[in-house]
Order: C-alpha cells, then sequence, then structure tokens
C-alpha cells in the first residue's frame, strides 16, 4: 500500500504538478484501485476528474469516460495531452477516417483514457469494438444527469447499466458535484450497485461570498453593470434564462466599456470555441451565458458569478456558483431575483413535463409521419415545429422534445441524430442596387444592410452561412431585427435565403396505438410535482434571512454546517459593512 501510494503521488507530481491530494481525492482512488463501484460527490471545483485520470495510469487497461458535452470531452482530451498523458475521444465530431485510426489505437492500448457520449452505447459498430476491449475502469462524469430527480437528467445515461456488462463490468466510478441524498441513492440503483463506496468530501466553498437581492426586472441591468464594474477587470460570468437576454446583456455591458461576450445553444461550436477561448485567455472579462457553459471551464480566478434569472434549483445554481473561485481565493456570488422569474422557471417545468395527452398525439403523429416517408430503416426527419402544427394543444418545442425523451427512454423511438443547420444567405445583386432598392422609409433595413456590407461582404457575395445569434452580436442589433431585415430583403428578391433547419431524425422502434403505450404517467406527474418543489426550495433561499452557505449545505445534507459569516445575511446579521458589490442593493 505504503509503495502504491508512492507511485500514486510521484505521477500526481510528474502529470500534474500537484504535491498531495484535495479532500474526497484519496479515498475515492483507493477505493477504484481495490475494484469496488465508487460514487463522488465534491464540490464544483473539488478535482472530480483527477479521480479517474490518476488511475488510469496504474490501471492494465483503458478507462472509459462518459462524458455529457463534446466541448468538455475535448478539453479534457487536450489537457491531458498537454502533461503527457496519451487520451482520446469519440463522438458525432470525429469523421469516420480518423474514427478508424483511433479505433486501432484503442485496441493498441495506445490510449489511457477514451472518451465518449454517453450516445454512444446505441452505436452497435462500437459496441462491436468493446468486445474487444479491456476496460479497466468505468468513469461516469456528471453522474446526476442518471437521476430524474438531478437537475439535468438525460434519458442517454440510462443506457449505463446495461453499458457497464458490455464494457464487461469493470468496476465503476461515478462522479458529480451535486447530488442530494436523494439523488446519490437514485444513481446507485440506476447503475444497478448493490455495495458501492459513498465519498462526500463535503460541499462547502468557504472563500465564496452570497448574495440575494430582490428587485424589479427593469434595475437588474445596473446593478449588473455596478457589481462587474467593483471588481476592476477581474473576470466573471453572468448567468441568464434565455438566449435574447444573454445578447441584450452583452449588448448593454460592451456599449459601457465591458468586454463581454455571449455564449448559449443558439451559437455554433466553432463560435462556443472562440468564446471559451477568449474568456480563458482574458481577451474577454465576462461571459453571458445560459446554463449551456460551464461544464469542464477549468478557469481558476474567476473572481464573480451573477445570475440575472432564477435557477430552477439549488442544485443547478450551487454549480453554476461554484466557478467561482477555484484559486482559492475571495469570490462573490450574487442573484439578482425579481417575483416575476418564477414564471420563466415554470414555463420551463411545463416544457420538461408534458401532459399525457400531448404525449400520445405526439406518437400518433410520428406513426402518420412514418407512414408517409420513412426510409428503409423507418427513421424519419421530422422538426419540433412540424410536430406542432399537428397537436391540439399549443406546445413549445421544449414540450415536444420531452415528449420524444419520454418515448425514447420507454423504447418506442430512437434518436440516432439531431439535424441542424446555419441561416444560409447569397446577395443577387450589386451592393449598390441593394442598398438603392431600400426605401428610405426602412431605415432598419438601411442599417442591418450597411453593417452586413461592412462586416460580411465578401462572404455574402459568395453564398454564406452563419449564426444570426453571433452575427447579431458582432453587429450589435437585436436577432430578431437582424432575421426580421434580411427575410424584407429576401422577399424583394435582394438576397436568396434560406432559414435554419433545426430538426431530428426519429427512428420507429415499435408500432402500437397511442392509447397502448405502457407508461407511467403517475410517475410523470410526480416528477412535475418534484420540480415545482425544487423551484419552491430556490425561491425560498432568496427569501431566506439565515446565512446563505449553510442554508445550501443543510440542503445537501451536511445539517451540522455552520453559518459562513461572509453572506449578505451573516453581515447583516452582525451588523457589519455590506461588500463593495453589494452597494446600496
Amino acid at each position: 500500500m505504503i509503495d502504491k501510494k508512492r507511485q500514486l503521488l510521484e505521477l500526481l507530481k510528474i502529470h500534474f504538478n500537484y504535491g498531495s491530494f484535495r479532500p474526497g481525492q484519496e479515498k475515492a482512488i483507493d477505493s477504484i484501485l481495490n475494484g469496488q463501484n465508487t460514487i463522488t460527490v465534491l464540490p464544483t471545483g473539488g478535482g472530480k476528474s483527477m479521480i479517474f485520470q490518476l488511475p488510469s495510469l496504474v490501471l492494465e487497461g483503458i478507462t472509459l469516460v462518459v462524458s455529457p458535452l463534446i466541448a468538455l470531452m475535448k478539453d479534457q482530451v487536450d489537457s491531458l495531452e498537454k502533461v503527457g498523458i496519451p487520451a482520446t475521444f469519440i463522438n458525432s465530431s470525429v469523421s469516420p477516417q480518423e474514427l478508424a485510426l483511433r479505433l486501432e489505437k484503442i485496441r493498441s492500448s495506445y490510449y489511457r483514457l477514451v472518451y465518449i457520449a454517453p450516445e454512444r452505447f446505441y452505436n452497435q459498430a462500437f459496441i462491436s469494438e468493446l468486445k474487444k476491449i479491456n476496460v479497466s475502469l468505468l468513469a461516469i462524469d456528471e453522474a446526476h444527469c442518471i437521476s430524474q430527480w438531478g437537475h439535468d437528467f438525460r434519458p442517454s445515461y440510462l443506457r449505463l447499466k446495461e453499458a457497464i456488462k458490455l464494457c464487461g463490468s469493470p468496476p465503476v466510478a461515478a462522479l458529480t458535484a451535486t447530488a442530494t441524498p436523494e439523488v446519490r441513492e437514485d444513481i446507485a440503483r440506476q447503475l444497478g450497485f448493490k455495495e458501492y463506496e459513498l465519498i462526500i468530501s463535503g460541499f462547502s466553498r468557504p472563500n465564496l461570498q452570497f448574495a440575494a437581492v430582490v428587485t424589479n426586472n427593469s434595475r437588474k441591468m445596473e446593478y449588473i453593470f455596478d457589481a462587474i464594474s467593483s471588481q476592476e477587470g477581474e473576470s466573471g460570468i453572468v448567468y441568464v434564462g434565455t438566449r435574447s437576454k444573454a445578447d441584450e446583456i452583452v449588448e448593454y455591458l460592451s456599449d459601457h466599456g465591458i468586454k463581454a461576450v455571449s455564449y448559449h445553444a443558439g451559437i455554433d461550436s466553432d463560435s462556443r470555441a472562440w468564446v471559451q477561448e477568449q474568456f480563458m485567455q482574458g481577451q474577454a472579462q465576462v461571459v453571458v451565458a445560459t446554463n449551456a457553459f460551464g461544464l469542464g471551464i477549468n478557469k481558476k480566478n474567476i473572481r464573480f458569478v451573477i445570475h440575472h434569472d432564477l435557477p430552477g434549483t439549488l442544485e443547478a445554481y450551487y454549480q453554476e456558483a461554484g466557478r467561482a473561485g477555484r484559486d482559492g481565493l475571495t469570490s462573490f456570488c450574487i442573484l439578482f431575483y425579481s417575483p416575476s422569474d418564477r414564471y420563466l422557471q415554470e414555463f420551463f417545468i411545463s416544457g420538461d413535463n408534458p401532459s399525457p395527452n400531448m404525449i400520445k398525439e405526439t406518437y400518433q403523429y410520428l406513426l402518420d409521419a412514418h407512414a408517409e416517408k420513412a426510409d428503409a430503416e423507418n427513421s424519419i426527419l421530422i422538426t419540433y415545429a412540424e410536430i406542432g402544427q399537428h397537436l391540439s394543444e399549443s406546445a413549445p418545442d421544449m414540450a415536444i422534445g420531452t415528449a420524444i425523451k419520454i418515448l425514447e427512454k420507454e423504447g418506442y423511438v430512437s434518436r440516432p441524430n439531431e439535424r441542424t443547420s446555419n441561416t444560409y444567405v447569397k446577395l443577387l445583386s450589386t451592393w449598390d442596387e441593394l442598398i438603392d432598392s431600400i426605401s428610405t422609409r426602412a431605415k432598419v433595413q438601411l442599417v442591418i444592410a450597411e453593417k452586413l456590407r461592412e462586416k460580411y461582404e465578401k462572404e455574402l457575395m459568395a453564398g454564406w452561412q452563419f449564426s444570426a445569434e453571433e452575427v447579431a452580436v458582432v453587429l450589435h442589433v437585436k436577432k430578431e431585427v437582424l432575421n426580421r431585415a434580411i427575410k424584407k430583403l429576401a422577399e424583394q428578391e435582394l438576397l436568396k435565403y434560406r432559414p435554419p433547419f433545426k430538426g431530428t431524425e426519429i427512428r420507429i422502434l415499435k408500432f402500437v396505438s397511442p392509447d397502448d403505450l405502457s407508461l407511467n404517467f403517475k410517475a410523470l406527474e410526480l416528477k412535475a410535482e418534484h420540480a415545482r418543489n425544487k423551484l419552491n426550495e430556490m425561491e425560498a433561499y432568496v427569501y431566506s434571512n439565515t446565512c446563505r452557505q449553510q442554508y445550501i449545505l443543510k440542503y445537501f445534507g451536511e445539517n451540522d454546517a455552520k453559518a459562513c459569516g461572509a453572506c449578505d445575511n451573516c453581515l447583516r446579521k452582525h451588523k457589519l459593512p455590506t461588500k463593495e458589490y453589494l452597494g446600496d442593493y
């Protein structure tokens, strides 16, 4: 044991330049190397990745890492290669030729770690390859995604119980930063653990100073600007509930001299990489983002995390706020709340919990569409908007997507691929002709046309695919205004225009009457109620007059947590001056 620990410490120093383990890491690594299934809960920034990366260097076979985001895989692999650890990833971004090369290296045990998305276990060719690979450890990152009580449930994670067997039943390391006792139990159940080691290093982040401010929506932008300005150029994240709000805040901050960039699901992968690079290298001071941003962002000196909108759960809030202060230095986490914020989260809850009737109607339309246009593999290419037009009740895309997820979870359909494309535009005349053709009364069109000419003249003349969200930020206009102007110019036959296609490939696996769907609607009802209760808990946090960090720690099961002495409530209780970032809020 002494020799093994000495070897691990040497490897820790050689590859990662650390002289000792963080709390919880050594115990988790020992459990893994002893062949035990292990659930590890460490706070955000607590070094979860090390728990499977270090054992991979001493285990005989390959460590297979299930990771939820393509961008996260690439970041981890790049970081490992920089410290001399052979690693790779397999996902939809890899070409067939490159995939063949990587699989050949995997079979020859060249790599120590291989990152995959959970959807990879749907791929029969990959499953066949697994039989040729010695998997010595299966690591499941963001393991809360497997629990329907978690804040980021993903149906594809439910395949992991079966995947463990496909890998030859190696030891499993499930890791998360945000799991209540209920979620921890559900992770073990979903993975089929009969015996396992549970390691919790504690959720406390004493260097984080929490505050919550109740205010009107109209004041939030000004308060956020004041809070950022007080930090004198330090890096931070502003989380928002919608894409449009992200772009709006970026425009406001940019107009007031703060270098800010936006990040959300509406921008393409190249743009995301650019935003991330700008932030990591300090070229951008602030990222304004939806919850799409953050997983795997290993920036130690984030001094503040601000929430413009109320998150849906305390798990989500603490995970996002926990991206501040990973270097151990004092950082602040402030949540601005307006009572109307609850409506947005209720909309998300309704979108995540469609009615039984809507699920049945969605399935019926998929059957009808299959009868008309299915290919040889029983697949159809369809958009959520197309499905929505045939439902008896109005439903947002999110609710339709959830209905399909539920059908997928129960084995009625599968979704091999998401299909998306950007907006396409091509100039059909000269620029002078285009400008002359715009009515003098159409001032907005004229402004947009001039801005496009200034920034993207060559691209538009050649024919150009682009993300409207990204271009709107560059041009300092709202995305809706940009799209309207482009459509008007296309109607005048000045531009060739093709709107973005956002759809999914759906494969019908079972053909039954919608009334015969074997779905547990009672459990779905319970899930919706559970989500509303979590939202109530999040809102109660805002109005609580007790220590903020103590409130959060008790939520995660640490009933003996002490008051932090540094949050807004603790400072008020002891009549100490509030921090400069709170001002007169």
